[in-house]
């Protein structure tokens, strides 16, 4: 049996093809993985009523360690869920504006509320499940309020 004079020119141009075209997916997809999802809505129940926020919502260490003040995104807070209970310290180191944070237990009960300014650290004292880290002047929150994911 004779092979085609062609046949190596042919394969040698479907794997050129199936290069641009994987070239072309994996392009795509990293524009695709850039753009973050829309943020989430986190509802606080404070003694002056409820309030919606546009959040992120950080479950995993990665997301732990890009806080609110450091992030490009024009949200309003970040709620940081722990799988659980907690007494690390908390810091705003580099961020660019001062946050509020609200530690939070595994209800969403907020514990304690604490002003923290850029560069700083702040111990808690107490184990906690979550905190709900604010742009300073946004929200009044209070030992008691509610937290809702």
């Amino acid at each position: 049996m004779e092979r085609n004079p062609f046949f190596p020119l042919v394969a040698f141009a479907l794997l050129i093809a199936l290069s641009v075209f994987s070239f072309m997916g994996y392009l795509l997809a990293a524009r695709r993985l850039q753009t973050p999802p829309p943020p989430q809505k986190v509802v606080v129940e404070t003694a002056h009523g409820q309030r919606v926020l546009q959040a992120r919502l950080a479950r995993t260490p990665e997301a732990w360690s890009r806080g609110l003040g450091v992030r490009g995104e024009d949200l309003e807070a970040l709620l940081y869920l722990f799988p659980e209970a907690t007494d690390a310290p908390f810091h705003t180191e580099g961020y660019r504006f001062s946050v509020v944070l609200a530690f939070l237990d595994a209800k969403g009960r907020v514990l304690k509320v604490v002003r923290l300014e850029p560069g700083k650290t702040y111990a808690p004292g107490l184990a906690y499940r979550g905190v709900l880290e604010v742009r300073e002047g946004l929200l009044k929150l209070a030992p008691g309020d509610r937290v809702l994911p």
